[in-house]
């Protein structure tokens, strides 16, 4: 059974701490699936083609570009109406039931992005820019699943309301239809400002979804709702249009017939994954522990006591069965300490 046991009531545990890889050295970087967008795109990437896709725009390869500002190489999606057809770009990785192709190669994880929204001046309806993943419909069972990481319509990016969406479907023994048995938990973060670059992402385990922003985690979803959450989906970051025959309140469709609408630009994708092992730090090995020697792979289990987390540090600790910290245990203040039992299925043991 999995376990966390705090001993006695005295421990203090300051501060909270968001479990980016930016803090959390248990998290390593697959490089095979990651991608800086220094000018050209990893082969892990398909183009988007076709259409009319999920808005009402159809995909194209002119519409991918790359741009240079600054420090920074980004991909770039244009969207453009062409005598009142709106044309766009995108990509994806992963496994496509619909294609039929692709690979398995995206599990549990951190997903983060680095993006901006750029409208044409005057344009202020018509963008739809995306960072998803999505599992469609496998047989058996019939189960669809949608994590939505960052995806405000063009309304939304012009009020600044980030919004984050995770659909699931009611009953995985039937097919998915939006309108019958499917549920939306939604999150929003209001007065951001897409046009200026910021961090997407997303904390994806069996067990809970955390959505950030900047490295701050801005809506959660744990197990107060079904899960788990599947593993192998099919990632995709594109810019859409908004359509018309949606439901009244969500569209925020092209308002011109010809001409730019905007950019969608992305700094770079970069896909995190847990370091696992079966290791155990038992009651005599934790016993005094000096956390200056603390290796960030995620144990088996962890018995602390007569220790103190050093001064204005900041410690996570990842188990997947059980975490105890007995007494003498001491969090000083100006420290930080993060706790979390954590499932291990199908991750990296090893480091790049």
């Amino acid at each position: 059974m999995k376990k966390l046991l705090i001993f006695f009531a005295s421990i203090n545990i300051c501060g909270v701490m968001a479990q980016t890889p930016q803090t959390d050295q248990h998290w390593i970087k697959n490089n095979t699936f990651s991608d800086e967008f220094n000018g050209s795109k990893t082969n892990i990437w398909y183009e988007m083609s076709g259409g009319p896709l999920w808005g009402s725009q159809f995909c194209r390869p002119q519409n991918i570009l790359f741009g240079t500002e600054g420090s920074r190489s980004f991909l770039r999606f244009k969207a453009e109406m062409e005598n009142g057809t709106p044309y766009s770009g995108g990509i994806w990785t992963g496994y496509n039931v619909y294609s039929g192709y692709g690979h398995n190669g995206l599990g549990y994880g951190y997903y983060e992005i680095e993006a901006r929204v750029i409208q044409t001046p005057g344009i202020v309806s018509g963008l739809w820019p995306a960072f998803w993943m999505q599992h469609e419909n496998f047989t058996p069972p019939y189960w669809y699943e949608e994590l939505d990481i960052f995806e405000p319509n063009n309304c939304q990016v012009q009020n600044n309301n980030h919004h984050v969406t995770y659909w699931r479907i009611d009953d995985e023994t039937k097919p998915f239809n939006t309108q019958t048995n499917s549920q939306p938990y939604t999150g929003d973060r209001y007065n951001v400002d897409m046009s200026v670059w910021h961090k997407y992402a997303v904390e994806w385990l069996p067990e809970k979804v955390v959505f950030y922003i900047d490295d701050e985690s801005c809506f959660t979803l744990d197990k107060s709702i079904p899960y788990p959450y599947h593993q192998n989906p099919c990632l995709r970051i594109d810019l859409q249009t908004d359509k018309y025959n949606q439901p009244p309140g969500w569209y925020c469709p092209p308002d011109i017939l010809d001409g730019l609408l905007g950019y969608f630009d992305i700094n770079y994708f970069r896909y995190y994954q847990l370091l696992c092992s079966s290791e155990i730090i038992t009651e005599a090995q934790g016993n005094g522990y000096n956390f200056n020697n603390y290796t960030y792979k995620v144990k088996k289990s962890c018995i602390f006591k007569n220790a103190s987390v050093p001064n204005n540090t900041d410690i996570s600790i990842r188990a997947t069965d059980f975490i105890e910290l007995k007494e003498n245990f001491e969090v000083p203040l100006g420290a930080t300490l993060y706790l979390d039992i954590t499932p291990c299925a199908l991750v990296k043991t090893t480091r790049d």
